[in-house]
């Protein structure tokens, strides 16, 4: 699932997010294990966050720091500050100048350095002032470790990633259409001579092959993209169609030859590691996601969890089919009950439909006002990496309505390689990929985190929760009795399939695992489809803790649920449960327990 990023400046190619290690990190063999925290009474609701701060608390300072963190990111990230709804700086692009990157990182230390002055170790805070300082250190932290890669030496994608904030302009109305198609214009003017510095930026040497050529999938995916923009442009500003005809043409040409430099020049001499590092992924785990476990423990709880799926779905598959040996022989024939080609789109659209339902009816969760989604085919240039995907709504926006991206199958494909896409969205796929994505997953999630009255955590989006909840929205829907043994096999195989990925996230990046053997993990252990496991796989290289997520969060979350319930005994309900993550912003599992346990 590929999703927004939380960044800052051009430096972002993870799509994770920022949180600050606790001041003094709990030891304990399981993984987030949040229930060995001492409890406390929680907060009576989350509007305590609104409540005048006391005298004695610093909490007048977060605001303008929040603001100063959000001003600079619409001015040095206008591609990121688009699609969270800030729109002053919409006629800009990020910039890829080595110069201008080195200046935007100083501000970026300038203001950490700021917000480390007002809140000194000890500084009285309100429990939601504390959180949102934490949030806002851990997002500048989290952006400097990621400079440390080089992104503008050694990631190709990063001079493709315009097309995004486009799409967000395009196909969201947060303006009228000639207002947002003249700034659309004005952007795409600027995009050749960014694309162009790539060929003084990247070094060949550095660059890891698999990036290359994931740059050069997007960078030539561009003409379909920007051919599809034209209508909206023309429409919008039919005085312009010259200029817009330009445009076009000098866009296209742009990332032509950007596909052809990757190809011609960078592939041939890519020999960089795409391997974070061990003290770059702890890093990464500390101050991103609040995490203070090694690598190795979460890799051990990984594998512990891939070892009792494995032993769910043999059980499962037998109550499907007796006689069969194991599991990947049920799956086989389950996979073959999938929609044609053409009638993808309108299946994801029914389960969707079908799932909010079933919510509705078991009351087990709240809607925010306003609930808006559509499920729709993936653009053009997400289509290398994402097989189905949630686009949240702008938080900053009036517009409440979500995407539900589809990857549809393309027709000029080998009939083998069609019928391997339309396996990987068999009818339980289906079902499980909308729980995940859309009902209660996340979708409802998102959907509550933009209504939050902070500003930082408008904006912040921690993946070990987000993702983190989506896979727990699976296994509640399972609690439930949702799903058919059928549809169930299926779930069980995507819980593998995140146990399998925090194994294969954790050996990529601190253990010499390479591309071939994680593919072949996918393949031979998880049983994916070769092209899935091989587009997996690529996401897996550029998103360091990205993939741990999941399954880290997931485990998080039924952690702080115990301790909720033991908390509450027979006051203990569900609904009240979910509505207090789900109305405090999508923040780590351990920031939570603060909140919620007033710790």
């Amino acid at each position: 699932m590929a999703r927004l990023p939380c960044r800052l400046g051009v430096l972002a190619l993870a799509l994770v997010a920022c949180a600050e290690p606790p001041p003094v990190a709990p030891k304990s063999s399981k993984p987030l294990d949040v229930s060995q925290i001492p409890s406390a009474p929680a907060p009576s609701s989350v509007a305590d966050a609104a409540a005048p701060p006391r005298a004695d608390l610093a909490d007048d300072k977060v605001a303008p720091l929040v603001d100063a963190y959000l001003a600079l990111l619409e001015r040095i990230s206008p591609e990121a500050a688009t699609p969270l709804g800030l729109h002053g700086h919409d006629a800009e692009i990020d910039t890829r100048d080595r110069a201008r990157f080195e200046a935007e990182l100083a501000e970026e230390r300038a203001l950490l350095a700021k917000v480390d002055a007002a809140f000194p170790e000890g500084v009285s805070l309100s429990p939601a002032a504390r959180t949102d300082v934490a949030l806002l250190r851990g997002v500048l932290r989290t952006d400097l470790l990621r400079a440390e890669r080089d992104p503008l030496a050694t990631s190709p994608q990063l001079y493709t990633s315009t097309m995004g904030a486009i799409f967000s302009m395009t196909a969201r109305p947060y303006a009228p259409a000639p207002e947002r198609a003249k700034l659309v214009l004005a952007r795409m003017e600027k995009i050749p001579a960014e694309v162009a510095r790539a060929r003084t930026n990247l070094v060949p040497a550095r660059v890891p092959r698999v990036w290359a050529e994931v740059g050069a999938e997007r960078a030539t995916s561009a003409k379909a993209f920007f051919s599809g923009q034209k209508a909206f442009l023309t429409t919008a500003l039919p005085s312009e169609a010259a200029r817009i005809q330009k445009t076009t043409a000098d866009v296209v040409a742009a990332y032509d030859g950007y596909a052809t430099f990757l190809k011609k020049t960078v592939i041939p001499a890519a020999k960089g590691d795409f391997a974070a590092g061990k003290p770059h992924f702890s890093a990464l785990l500390r101050e991103g996601y609040f995490v203070s476990e090694s690598p190795e423990a979460l890799e051990a709880m990984g594998q512990k969890v891939f070892a009792d799926t494995v032993a769910e779905m043999d059980r499962v598959a037998k109550t499907i089919d007796p006689k069969a040996k194991g599991f990947p022989e049920v799956v086989a024939k389950v996979k073959g009950n999938h929609p044609k080609r053409d009638d993808l789109l309108a299946e994801y659209r029914r389960e969707v439909a079908r799932a909010r339902a079933f919510l509705v009816k078991h009351d087990v969760v709240p809607f925010p006002e306003g609930d808006d989604l559509a499920v729709v085919d993936t653009p053009e240039f997400m289509r290398s990496t994402v097989t189905a995907a949630y686009d949240q709504p702008p938080p900053f926006d009036p517009v409440t309505r979500g995407f539900f991206f589809v990857t549809p199958v393309d027709p000029k494909l080998s009939a083998k390689k069609q019928e391997e896409m339309l396996r990987e969205n068999d009818h339980g796929d289906i079902v499980d990929t909308a729980v995940h994505e859309a009902y209660p997953g996340h979708h409802l999630q998102l959907s509550f985190a933009a209504k939050n009255p902070s500003k930082i955590r408008k904006a912040y989006d921690a993946a070990i929760f987000s993702e983190g909840w989506a896979l727990y929205s699976e296994e509640l829907m399972a609690e439930l009795g949702y799903y058919t043994p059928e549809e169930r096999l299926m779930q069980l195989e995507w819980t593998l399939v995140r146990a399998a990925r925090i194994v294969l996230d954790v050996g990529l990046h601190t253990k010499g695992m390479s591309f071939d053997e994680a593919v072949r993990f996918l393949t031979d252990k998880v049983h994916l489809e070769h092209e899935l496991a091989v587009s997996e796989v690529k996401r897996y290289t550029m998103t360091p803790t990205q993939p741990l997520a999941y399954l880290t969060g997931r485990q998080a979350i039924f952690g702080l649920r115990e301790r909720y319930k033991s908390r509450e005994k027979e006051k203990f309900s569900l609904k009240r449960f979910h509505a207090e993550l789900l109305t405090r912003g999508t923040i780590p599992p351990g920031l939570l327990a603060r909140e919620l346990f007033a710790e």
